[in-house]
């Protein structure tokens, strides 16, 4: 049995992607640490030292940058993904034996069911987690009923952890 379907990557889907992706994430905390010592550093050798020059403010630069990334990462994600060729662009999905492939004119992509570890439901749609951390996102909008009960059936042979 195979299970085909198509949508746009346009801007809602990406919205979309990023917003149920995201509290998945491990990325959802800024490093503070990271951002701190760049600053702690930089404050340290412009009060305590006498190197003189744009190195220590550099340093608080690049540390307060970090935290402008992360308050501004969804925008910044969002406009890459914008810019990037596959944008706009109509993607083929098909479920079938082997894994869940992916099709735009410009990539090809096949996510193979025993390299799935975890399937995570959102409140829009599933997010596939393989064993090297890396994250897929479909959208339930686009999925034709039957879909999910095929994914469940195809993974049922490995251990994968369903988290709903």
């Amino acid at each position: 049995m195979t299970i085909s379907y198509q949508f746009t990557l346009d801007k809602a889907y990406l919205e979309e992607c990023f917003d149920e992706s995201l509290p998945h994430s491990p990325h959802q905390t800024p490093k503070y640490g990271f951002a701190g010592s760049f600053i702690g550093i930089g404050m340290g050798l412009i009060i305590f030292t006498e190197i003189g020059g744009v190195a220590p403010y550099i340093m608080v630069g690049l540390g307060i940058l970090e935290f402008i990334s992360f308050y501004y990462r969804r925008p910044w994600w969002l406009t890459r993904q914008m810019w990037s060729r596959a944008s706009n662009s109509t993607v083929t999905i098909t479920l079938n034996e082997d894994g869940i492939e992916s099709k735009n004119p410009y990539t090809e992509s096949l996510l193979e069911w025993d390299q799935i570890k975890e399937i995570i439901h959102t409140p829009k749609g599933m997010l596939f987690v393989n064993y090297k951390g890396q994250q897929t996102y479909l959208s339930k909008a686009f999925m034709p009923e039957d879909s999910e009960s095929y994914i469940e059936k195809q993974i049922a042979v490995y251990k994968v952890k369903i988290t709903r």
